[in-house]
């Protein structure tokens, strides 16, 4: 069944991702001012029935293409605000695989060391040196 949407939210190669209150739409090159409009009339319409609210504020987008014309730009800024990176269900996308997988290694370290006075404090009566190797491998 297509919709006025159906050119906007494109089914392949991959679909459209959600869980909770965290989702993910994949939009390709038609979307327009108009379009944008009628998103919005859409998650009115979403929190009516379901009592949640898109927030476009607080919401982002990533755009994967350098090439986003005026008018594509005029309607993403209606639906959500630019990031140079996102995350969703804790997997860091961003345009280029070298940025994600640093951010991804970033992000990983920063967890890591946060937990690492855990880590030693339940270690009890184990060596110094053999904490300072356990570690240096976690991290």
């Amino acid at each position: 069944m297509r919709s006025e949407f159906s050119d906007t939210l494109p089914n392949t190669p991959q679909e459209n991702i959600a869980f909770a209150d965290d989702t993910m739409m994949f939009l390709n090159d038609t979307l327009t001012k108009s379009k944008a409009k009628k998103f919005l009339g859409l998650y009115k319409k979403l929190k009516i029935l379901t009592g949640l609210e898109v927030n476009p504020a607080k919401s982002n987008y990533l755009a994967l293409s350098c090439n986003l014309n005026q008018e594509y730009q005029s309607g993403l800024f209606l639906l959500a605000q630019p990031k140079n990176s996102l995350e969703h269900l804790g997997v860091i996308i961003a345009p280029s695989l070298m940025q994600a997988r640093n951010e991804t290694f970033e992000k990983v370290e920063k967890a890591m060391k946060s937990k690492m006075k855990t880590v030693t404090t339940s270690m009890g009566n184990v060596d110094i040196f053999t904490k300072i190797l356990l570690m240096k491998t976690l991290i």
